[in-house]
């Protein structure tokens, strides 16, 4: 079952988002152990108007189990909902300048999946589900970054829908910015 989700789910948010991460980098770049970071990001995930928070994510379901999560919005919010993370991170995070998206893209900002329910489709039904969500909005186009260290995710989102677009730096580390037509 695919549905919003819920603030008390945060944690769990954060773990699934981090799993979409270059967490190394992030953790390197940063100074902050692998607990640190978690205990941000759930915070982060139970705040309001933030990228990462709950009200920008939906969860996959298994069992009564949140197996999976995705968080998107419109481009044209993300350098107002990334400070307050851009805040707790501190200033020296690198966070602050990272430019992941802008205005004219509905952005599906993280997608993670436990390990164990890989291969079952979760991750194709968030993202239709948010593309769906995205058209529903008037979007036009839905955009994406992935790890150039991951083809697998890669060829998902291309079996998606999804082309390459252009290169963005993130902490120091390339990823590819792909985007889909909605309309």
């Amino acid at each position: 079952m695919i549905r919003r989700a819920r603030k008390e789910e945060a944690a769990q948010i954060a773990e699934l988002f981090m799993l979409a991460w270059p967490v190394e980098e992030i953790l390197e770049f940063n100074s902050l152990t692998y607990e640190q970071l978690h205990e941000s990001m759930t915070a982060i995930a139970a705040a309001e108007e933030t990228i990462y928070s709950y009200e920008n994510t939906i969860v996959a379901e298994v069992d009564g189990k949140v197996v999976g999560a995705m968080c998107a919005y419109d481009g044209a919010d993300y350098q107002r909902l990334k400070q307050p993370i851009a805040d707790v991170l501190g200033a020296d995070s690198g966070f602050a300048q990272l430019k992941e998206t802008e205005a004219g893209e509905f952005y599906l900002d993280s997608v993670g999946v436990l390990l164990e329910y890989r291969g079952r489709g979760i991750a194709s039904s968030l993202f239709e589900a948010q593309c769906k969500r995205a058209a529903s909005l008037g979007h036009k186009v839905a955009g994406l970054i992935v790890d150039v260290d991951k083809p697998q995710a890669e060829a998902l989102y291309a079996r998606l829908g999804f082309t390459y677009l252009d290169d963005k730096d993130f902490f120091g580390h390339t990823m590819k910015h792909m985007v889909r037509n909605l309309k």
